[in-house]
C-alpha cells in the first residue's frame, strides 16, 4: 500500500433517510495505529502525536478488523514481529490488516529474536495481510526475514502480501537442527503438528540480497508444504541477488515447495549459491513436489560457485524437480550458470509421478559453463514416465572448457536406460555449439549414453564449429548426413542459424517491479534473413501463441525462440 496517512481518521456515522433503501448507520472507519521511536506505550496510537514506541507494544495489543498499522518511515526499530490470531483476530481478505509507513522512506526492522524458526515478523493465520515498503535486517542468529504459516487452523490462510520491501541479512543459524533460513519461509508443515493450509500468497516487488556474492544469505523464499497446500501463489517483480548461502544448502534461490497453483514471473536472479559445495543445489528458480506452476519472463544468471569450484554440483538455471506436475517453463533467459540453463530432474516423490511438464521457448547463453551438471538442458536422472514436451528454445555456448576431456552437451539425458512418456517431444530447438574441450572439440547435441527412448524427435536445427556430434546408446554419430541416416529424427536441419549477434546476449536491463523484461532482450539470438531456421518447424498444438520475443507464433514457426 502506497498512500500515507497523516492524521487521524475521524469515526461518521451517516443515517440514511430513504426507508425504501432500508441503509441503516455506516460501519465505522477501521482504526489505524501508528509506531515511532519518538512514542510512547502510553499513548493511543491513533495518530502521529500520539503513536508507539515500541515492537513489544504492537505484538500486545489486539486490533480491530481491517486495521492499518504505520511505522515511521526512515527510521529502525529493534525486536520482532509477530501477527497470529491473539492480536489480529478478525481480519480477512476483503478487510484486510495492513503493515505500511508513513512518513519518507522505508522503516527498518532489526530483528534480535532466535531459534531454528526464528523469524523478524511471523504471520500466522492472519486473513488479508499486506506487508508494504519495509527494510528488514538481521542483527543476530534470526532464520527468516518473514515466516508465513498457519499452525492454528485446518482452513487455509487467505491472501498474504508482501511487497516493496528489502530483506537482507538472513540464512540458517549455524548449528540449526532443520534447513529452514533465508528472506522469506512459507511453511504449511507446521511445527506444532497443525499442518495449516494457506492460500493467494503474492511476494511483489520486493529484493532479498546479500551485501557481497559470497555472503551468507539465503535462500530468498525457502520452505516447505505438507504435500500441497500452499495454493495460488504469486512471486513476481523481485530482484534477490547476492545469496551465497551457507555450504550444504540445497534447493534454489526461489523455491516452490509444496504450491498447487502458482506463477512465477518478472523476477531477476543473480549471483546465486557461491558457497554451496554439496549437491541437490543450488538453483536460481526452483519447484519441488509441486503442481501447476509457470516460470515465465525472469532473467536468471551466475548460479555459481566463487570463486571457484572445490566440490558440490547443480548450480542451474530453473529447474522443475522432483514430484513436479502439469508446469511451464517459457520464456526466460539463462546465462552464465555454472549448470545447466533448464534443468528437468525427474524423479517421483512419494508416489508422485513427475510430469507432464513443458520447457518451450527459452534462450540460454553459455551455461554449464564449469560443466556442473554436463548439458545445457538436463533431463535426469531417469526417463520421466509422463510426457516432457521440450520446444521452441535456443541454446548457445562458446565456453572454453580446455579442462575436461568432453564439452558441455546441448542435451545431456539420463543416468539409465528407459522410454519417455507417451506424448514426450523434442522438437524446434537450437543447439549453437561453440563450446570446446581440451582437444578442441564441440559439445554433443545429445549425450543420450543409456540409449533412453520414446521422445518424437523433430525439426531440431545443429550447428557446431567443427565437426558436429550426436551420442546415442553405444553409438556416435559424426555430421549431419549419419545423424539423418540413423532414422532418430525427422526434419533435422544443419547449419548455422544466423543469429543477429550470438554470444553477445549479455545482462539485460529492465526493471523487474515494471514487469518489462527480460524481453526484447536479448537481441543477440534474434534471426537474420537467410536462416536455416526460418520457417523450418512444425506446428506444434498448445504452443502459447507467442514466443520467446513475444511475437504471434506462425504455421509453420522458425525453429528456435525466435519462432516468428
Amino acid at each position: 500500500m502506497r498512500s500515507r496517512v497523516l492524521s487521524t481518521i475521524a469515526v461518521a456515522l451517516v443515517v440514511a433517510a430513504s426507508s425504501l433503501a432500508g441503509v441503516g448507520p455506516a460501519q465505522a472507519a477501521a482504526p489505524i495505529y501508528y509506531v515511532s521511536p519518538n512514542g510512547n506505550d502510553s499513548n493511543s496510537g491513533l495518530s502521529p502525536s500520539e503513536a508507539w514506541a515500541t515492537l513489544s507494544k504492537v505484538n500486545g495489543f489486539t486490533f480491530p478488523q481491517g486495521s492499518t498499522l504505520y511505522f515511521e518511515g526512515g527510521k529502525s526499530f529493534s525486536g520482532c514481529l509477530v501477527f497470529d490470531s491473539d492480536n489480529v483476530p478478525n481480519s480477512s481478505a476483503s478487510t484486510p490488516f495492513r503493515v505500511s509507513t508513513y512518513g519518507t522512506g522505508r522503516a527498518q526492522i532489526q530483528s534480535w529474536c532466535v531459534g531454528d524458526y526464528s523469524a523478524a515478523i511471523s504471520v500466522d493465520n492472519v486473513h488479508g495481510f499486506v506487508l508494504d515498503n519495509f527494510l528488514i535486517s538481521r542483527s543476530s542468529a534470526t532464520a527468516l526475514g518473514i515466516l508465513l504459516q498457519n499452525q492454528e487452523s485446518t482452513s487455509p490462510t487467505q491472501s498474504i502480501t508482501i511487497q516493496n520491501s528489502q530483506i537482507t541479512g538472513f540464512t540458517r543459524p549455524a548449528g540449526s537442527a532443520t534447513t529452514l533460513g533465508g528472506a522469506i519461509g512459507i511453511i504449511g508443515y507446521a511445527v506444532n503438528g497443525n499442518n495449516g493450509p494457506m492460500n493467494d500468497i503474492k511476494i511483489l516487488n520486493n529484493r532479498f540480497y546479500g551485501v557481497s556474492k559470497t555472503a551468507a544469505d539465503g535462500p530468498g523464499i525457502d520452505g516447505w508444504g505438507y504435500g500441497q497446500n500452499i495454493t495460488n501463489v504469486l512471486v513476481e517483480g523481485n530482484v534477490v541477488e547476492n545469496l551465497g548461502m551457507r555450504p550444504a544448502t540445497v534447493g534454489g534461490a526461489i523455491t516452490a515447495n509444496g504450491w498447487n497453483g502458482a506463477v512465477i514471473q518478472h523476477n531477476k536472479v543473480r549471483d546465486i549459491g557461491a558457497n554451496v559445495t554439496s549437491c541437490g543445489g543450488t538453483s536460481g528458480i526452483l519447484a519441488y513436489t509441486s503442481s501447476n506452476v509457470t516460470v515465465r519472463h525472469n532473467e536468471v544468471y551466475r548460479v555459481e560457485p566463487y570463486p571457484s569450484h572445490t566440490a558440490g554440483c547443480d548450480w542451474d538455471g530453473i529447474d522443475l524437480d522432483g514430484g513436479v506436475k502439469n508446469s511451464v517453463v517459457e520464456y526466460n533467459y539463462t546465462h552464465d550458470n555454472a549448470g545447466s540453463g533448464l534443468l528437468a530432474y525427474t524423479d517421483n516423490v512419494n508416489g508422485v509421478t513427475w510430469g507432464p511438464n513443458t520447457f518451450r521457448y527459452n534462450i540460454s547463453e553459455n551455461d554449464d559453463n564449469i560443466k556442473a551438471q554436463g548439458g545445457l538442458m538436463d533431463i535426469v536422472p531417469r526417463a520421466p514416465a509422463n510426457a516432457l514436451s521440450i520446444y521452441g528454445n535456443t541454446f548457445f555456448t562458446n565456453v572454453a572448457q580446455t579442462g575436461d576431456s568432453t564439452a558441455s552437451a546441448c542435451f545431456n539425458i539420463g543416468y539409465a536406460s528407459g522410454t519417455w512418456g507417451s506424448g514426450s517431444q523434442i522438437r524446434n530447438n537450437i543447439c549453437h555449439m561453440a563450446n570446446r574441450d581440451q582437444y578442441g572439440r564441440s559439445g554433443q547435441f545429445f549425450y543420450n549414453p543409456n540409449g533412453q527412448t520414446g521422445m518424437t524427435l523433430s525439426n531440431n536445427l545443429y550447428y557446431a564449429t567443427n565437426t558436429p556430434s550426436w551420442r546415442w546408446g553405444g553409438t556416435t554419430y559424426s555430421g549431419l548426413a549419419a545423424w539423418q541416416a540413423s532414422g532418430r529424427e525427422t526434419g533435422a536441419v544443419g547449419g548455422n542459424p544466423l543469429f543477429s549477434s550470438p554470444g553477445n546476449g549479455g545482462t539485460c536491463t529492465w526493471t523487474p517491479s515494471a514487469g518489462d523484461g527480460p524481453q526484447p532482450c536479448p537481441q543477440a539470438y534474434t534471426l537474420q534473413a537467410g536462416s536455416p531456421a526460418l520457417d523450418a518447424g512444425v506446428n506444434i498444438t498448445g504452443n502459447g501463441g507467442v514466443d520467446y520475443f513475444q511475437n504471434a507464433i506462425p504455421n509453420p514457426p522458425n525453429i528456435g525462440a525466435d519462432a516468428n
